[in-house]
């Protein structure tokens, strides 16, 4: 098992692994999964609704992940080493992308999320699990104190971005439906907003 799956085991266990299960299963169609590291949601797909998987990450690990890969035999999957900021996929190539803890680590959110609507279909949906700032306090500013030297030990992680309220800014209409681990971890789907006439 890998260090990361070593490190996220107990949360794993007390959500985030419910919440893949319930969100990942509804993936659908061409699926783009960010950020596909140690290929932690490949348990969740459904074989019989999705018809090809595309996992990129900035900094593939690709043996582990190729060997896990073939574990799942019965998924048409594909991966390459690319940023979300840049994808090099045609526009509206996807019916699903799933993004699970990206996020937090990623340089220009805004950018990001441009490149997400951009290879999405105009019907298509996005699934998403991220971490966020807590909305109690104490513990939302200890996440604010903790960020700076976060980021340095974390690849650049921020603790206590507000994930939601970007995707909503960022014109995707949210279905959002969990929240857990004290509110740290939220979970969901969306599309794309249709714009006014």
């Amino acid at each position: 098992m890998a260090i990361y799956d070593l490190f996220m085991e107990p949360l794993e266990r007390r959500g985030l692994r419910r919440l893949r299960k319930k969100l990942v299963f509804k993936a659908r169609g061409k699926v783009l999964e960010i950020g596909a590291g140690t290929g932690l949601n490949l348990d969740y797909y459904d074989s019989k609704k999705v018809s090809s998987l595309v996992m990129i990450d900035r900094d593939l690990n690709s043996r582990a992940l190729e060997k896990k890969i073939k574990e799942y035999g019965n998924l048409n999957t594909a991966l390459k080493e690319e940023n979300v900021m840049s994808l090099s996929f045609p526009s509206e190539s996807f019916d699903t992308v799933v993004f699970t803890l990206v996020f937090c680590t990623v340089a220009d959110v805004e950018k990001g999320l441009k490149e997400i609507k951009r290879v999405l279909k105009k019907e298509g949906t996005i699934i998403f699990i991220e971490h966020v700032r807590p909305e109690t306090e104490p513990l939302g500013s200890a996440f604010d104190t903790l960020t700076p030297l976060w980021k340095k030990l974390a690849r650049g992680c921020h603790l206590n971005r507000d994930t939601e309220k970007t995707l909503k800014n960022m014109g995707f209409d949210l279905i959002l439906e969990d929240k857990s681990i004290k509110n740290i971890f939220i979970g969901g789907r969306g599309k794309i907003k249709k714009t006014a006439l």
